[in-house]
């Protein structure tokens, strides 16, 4: 019968093999033992046997019987020694055999545990295992979370960014609509001031004199005047909303020309324009001076 595999704290093959050479030694004295006593018994019966004969034999015989006798009691105490022996090495045999079969049911006994145990890790390493694809999978999701995350971000300060620009702009865009706004509002506080100014015929006469001297036009008579000599400026003021400033030149009663000036500040260029001109007075009705060409060929009202 094959013996069952010990797992570690059990006894070893040697000691297994040392406890089983000890039970066939107990077992071989005990055959020995055995054999011994059943040739003991044999002779006992012999014995008897001739005991019996002896019982019938002469006064010589009883001498044997005696002896007989004697060599029975002896052999009585060696089966009775053997007997001894025998039952002791029952008891031993028997108590190994106890012995082997407590082992071997330790052994069994570890074997389960070992099972139970070896169970026990593979499923603890299979819930590892699923701890672990389970960590990675987490792991996995958290990088792809993290990437979402950043690029919402990146998208948001991009956003957040362009929207700084947009209000810097703006607020550039506001201060420079505010800056328009008051330089319009100045413009049309001197606007309003010039318009209020230039109501005044006076004041519209002296803008359209000014007009004139500020415009290439006066040049032109400057030229002349170097030909023909100081002329005669007549300066009156026309008609209308926006009235012009006509300046007239005459030259020794030989030429003419009249130039309009308009200061209006709603008038579109040109702004000053030769209204008539000629080299012949005849028919042409010449107004008495009330101006004059002062230094550098600027006119300038009063004579």
């Amino acid at each position: 019968m094959r013996e069952p595999e010990m797992p570690d704290g059990a006894p070893g093959s040697e000691e297994r093999e040392g406890l089983a050479a000890g039970e066939e030694t107990l077992v071989d004295e005990l055959a020995e033992f055995r054999s011994r006593l059943g040739a003991r018994e044999n002779t006992i019966r012999e014995l008897h046997a001739s005991l019996a004969e002896a019982r019938l034999a002469a006064d010589d015989e009883r001498a044997a019987r005696r002896a007989g006798e004697e060599r029975l009691e002896v052999l009585k105490r060696e089966h009775a020694a053997l007997r001894e022996r025998s039952d002791a090495l029952e008891r031993e045999l028997g108590s190994r055999r106890r012995s082997r079969e407590s082992q071997s049911r330790e052994a069994e006994t570890l074997r389960r545990e070992n099972d139970r145990l070896s169970g026990e890790v593979s499923r603890r390493e299979h819930l590892i295992r699923m701890a672990e694809e389970e960590v990675e999978e987490l792991k996995s999701r958290y990088e792809a979370l993290v990437v979402r995350k950043e690029s919402a971000l990146e998208d948001a300060l991009r956003r957040i960014a362009g929207l700084e620009r947009d209000l810097e702009e703006r607020e550039v865009r506001i201060l420079e609509l505010e800056a328009d706004l008051e330089e319009r509002r100045l413009e049309l506080e001197r606007e309003r001031t010039e318009r209020m100014k230039l109501a005044e015929p006076e004041n519209r006469l002296r803008a359209g004199i000014e007009l004139f001297n500020e415009s290439r036009h006066r040049e032109a008579v400057t030229t002349l005047s170097r030909t023909l000599g100081q002329p005669n400026v007549h300066v009156e003021l026309g008609r209308g909303e926006e009235p012009p400033v006509f300046i007239g030149f005459t030259w020794r009663g030989v030429s003419w020309r009249t130039f309009a000036a308009n200061p209006g500040l709603a008038v579109e260029e040109p702004r000053i324009y030769v209204v008539s001109s000629g080299e012949d007075l005849s028919g042409v009705d010449e107004k008495p001076p009330n101006a004059h060409v002062g230094p550098g060929g600027r006119v300038l009202l009063g004579l």
